[in-house]
């Protein structure tokens, strides 16, 4: 004969999961969600930015790219290749 187990009882301790703060969660690299949130931001600004400066879709990538990650977009043609433009972050 076969005795069926009872459910262990959980006390409210072991019930509620150790809680993780999300704002300073790890992503591998160190950087926290604002500081990943805070390199679109800057991506999204210096894209159009230059797409405004009517410089082509590749080169505006790029541009974003540099910015994002570095602060400076370095000089880069512009308005038709008639203007040479950088966008950076004051300090």
């Amino acid at each position: 004969m076969t005795h069926a187990r009872k459910p262990a009882a959980h006390t409210s301790a072991s019930a509620t999961p150790a809680r993780q703060d999300t704002a300073m969660e790890s992503h591998g690299d160190g950087a926290s969600r604002g500081a990943v949130a805070r390199r679109l931001h800057d991506f999204r600004k210096a894209y159009g930015k230059a797409r405004g400066w009517l410089c082509p879709p590749p080169r505006s990538f790029l541009v974003a790219l540099r910015f994002a990650l570095f602060g400076d977009s370095g000089r880069f043609r512009t308005h038709g290749g008639w203007r040479v433009s950088r966008i950076y972050k004051h300090d």
